[in-house]
């Protein structure tokens, strides 16, 4: 059914006032950059295969192709994804993968690319607190 001219405008409107909502969400997270840091530092607690995982969470692999790609055994993986997950940095998508879950990175750890960052301390071998 074609959308009439004043749900179009309804839709515009809408759309309008989530970017704002958004821009403003942005701007908190990097006034608060620090405080994120810190809580993604706390929950990785210096495990360098929570942060390979994290790096191949891209919200298109499932579970399996992330233990195969960080070459971890299934518990292992479970286990970080687990505490990536309840630590809210990353999310389960409603989607699966031949039955396998899909998780994607919150919102904020996007924002302020802390892949850059992650990739930059792994590398490195040096953990921050």
């Amino acid at each position: 059914m074609p959308e009439t001219p004043e749900v179009h405008k309804e839709i515009i409107e809408i759309k309008r006032e989530v970017r704002e909502i958004r821009q403003a969400q942005d701007a908190i997270f990097h006034q608060d950059r620090k405080k994120w840091e810190d809580h993604l530092f706390k929950v990785v607690q210096n495990n360098p295969d929570a942060l390979r995982v994290l790096l191949a969470i891209d919200g298109t692999k499932s579970v399996k192709d992330l233990e195969k790609e960080c070459g971890l055994k299934r518990m292992k993986c479970w286990r970080i994804l687990h505490k990536l997950d309840n630590g809210g940095i990353i999310s389960k998508l409603e989607e699966t993968k031949k039955g396998s879950l899909i998780y994607i990175k919150r919102r904020w750890y996007t924002v302020l690319r802390l892949d850059d960052q992650v990739s930059k301390i792994l590398t490195s071998g040096s953990l921050q607190s």
